[in-house]
């Protein structure tokens, strides 16, 4: 199982436009053979700041998510929107 958060911080006045493209993120991602889970959420008391929670079922699944139509129009529309390049981090679960 891949896990990972990708965290988008909009410019200010572009949070809107920003919230658009990442919602719209969702259907087709969620439809993809793969995807275990995939949640957008925004930072409580900043508006400017969403953050995808992404399950993929392995690593290929993530890797040909990256491939996806949807996905590379995603970066090409991001310019201009973003105070800086969207963090991504890969998470491993500790099981206790």
């Amino acid at each position: 199982m891949i896990n990972l958060i990708a965290t988008f911080q909009a410019k200010t006045g572009k949070e809107t436009e920003l919230k658009r493209l990442l919602l719209a993120m969702l259907a087709p991602t969620r439809n993809e053979p793969g995807s275990v889970s995939y949640k957008l959420f925004n930072v409580r008391n900043d508006s400017t700041t969403f953050i995808f929670q992404e399950s993929f079922s392995n690593q290929a699944a993530f890797e040909e998510h990256c491939q996806q139509p949807h996905f590379t129009q995603l970066l090409t529309q991001l310019d201009g929107l973003l105070e800086h390049e969207p963090e991504i981090k890969f998470l491993e679960l500790l099981d206790i």
